[in-house]
């Protein structure tokens, strides 16, 4: 198994052109060049599947999906399938945060040591001061867990709990007694980790299990019924795409019940969502909506807040790559998420009013230039350079 952080790689690749480009509205000719561009980028790089969700001035401009559910069989994907989507978890989990910080639940500001009074004695002493707002900007100075060669560690700590959030506690536990990776606040690493950890605070203040949190306080308040955590689908009926894995070469389908076809459940903050492009693009929008000042999830300071980077690297916010304008409002918002299975992207163009959704069943090298070649053309189309 990999836990890829391959946002890093293409987390504002394109923001800088964005910027310099002319707006223009969705035309007839787009879906033509979605449909084509799904056939053609599909079998370039071998891919099962690709999608592709495209909405302007909220409304949908473009949508397709094209390919196998699973390679080998004959049930294709369609636009109503279910995509993991890896990495982009992050957004969620950031965002309910960010709505318990609305009510008063708890606070950007709060420390390790106030998230988890119990633990702050054993507490490594450089991450007691550590705060939930470096946790979701990958500040925190702890250690990626982006490699499958660092589960062997972290399966070792959960061994014999079957509760998640038990596991999760026993991770805070375990983790934040160690040194840190990095001298906390002062250099950017992305970390599953530090994902894991802020879910787990979560848990802590208000009782319940980071899926609970993210169903009640995101899905349920934007009428996203399409989605859930890990892999998708059944394993005796191809309902829903399947996640691919390399072997020797190929690509083959992995069943959803195995425990090899997803991340571990406990690490559902940092990438365990499976959705709807259409659900996904609820959400999307409302991200959208939020720079605008006039989100469903969030007060209009939150969302400037969630989405201004305080990384050191400057790029990354609270869940999101951002590249903000001369007036710090996001021109783009954007991120890919992967469990090596699956690969999908998100960008969102405040300026321009556009979502580009994108999605596949693969998570390899091909994958993620398949979503690049995907995304260029949509954007040649939806964006003219003068």
């Amino acid at each position: 198994m990999r836990i890829q952080p391959w946002e890093q790689q293409s987390l504002l690749v394109l923001a800088l052109a964005f910027a310099s480009l002319t707006p223009a509205h969705a035309d007839e000719n787009l879906q033509t060049v979605l449909d084509a561009s799904l056939k053609t980028t599909r079998e370039a790089h071998h891919l099962p599947a690709l999608a592709a969700l495209v909405q302007v001035q909220g409304h949908v401009a473009a949508q397709g999906a094209f390919g196998l559910r699973a390679l080998g069989h004959a049930e294709v994907v369609t636009t109503d399938d279910l995509w993991h989507i890896g990495s982009d978890t992050k957004a969620f989990t950031s965002t309910m945060i960010a709505r318990l910080v609305d009510r008063g639940v708890m606070k950007f500001e709060d420390t390790l040591a106030v998230c988890f009074p119990d633990d702050a004695a054993t507490m490594n002493e450089a991450y007691r001061s550590v705060t939930v707002a470096q946790l979701l900007s990958h500040m925190a100075g702890l250690p990626g867990l982006t490699d499958g060669k660092e589960l062997a560690a972290y399966f070792a700590v959960i061994k014999g709990i079957k509760d998640l959030k038990a596991q999760r506690a026993a991770l805070v536990r375990s983790y934040l007694s160690r040194p840190p990776a990095l001298k906390p606040g002062t250099q950017f690493q992305y970390s599953n980790l530090g994902f894991i950890i802020a879910g787990a605070a979560a848990e802590r203040r208000t009782g319940k299990a980071w899926e609970e949190l993210v169903r009640t306080e995101v899905f349920a308040l934007l009428g996203i019924t399409h989605a859930g955590f890990g892999a998708p689908g059944s394993s005796a009926v191809f309902d829903q795409p399947r996640g691919h894995e390399e072997r020797d070469g190929k690509l083959v389908a992995l069943d959803p019940a195995s425990s090899d076809a997803d991340n571990p459940p406990s690490l559902g903050p940092a990438g365990t969502i499976h959705i709807s492009l259409h659900d996904w693009m609820l959400f999307a929008q409302d991200q959208l909506d939020g720079v605008h000042g006039h989100g469903k999830l969030l007060k209009p300071e939150t969302y400037r807040r969630l989405h201004t980077p305080i990384s050191s690297n400057g790029q990354y916010a609270m869940g999101w790559g951002a590249k903000l304008g001369a007036d710090g409002v996001p021109l783009l918002l954007t991120h890919t998420g992967s469990n090596g299975f699956w690969m999908v992207d998100v960008r969102i163009m405040p300026k321009h009013d556009i979502i580009i959704l994108t999605a596949t069943n693969a998570g390899t090298d091909d994958a993620d230039k398949a979503l690049k070649d995907l995304r260029a053309a949509l954007n040649a189309q939806l964006h003219p350079f003068d």
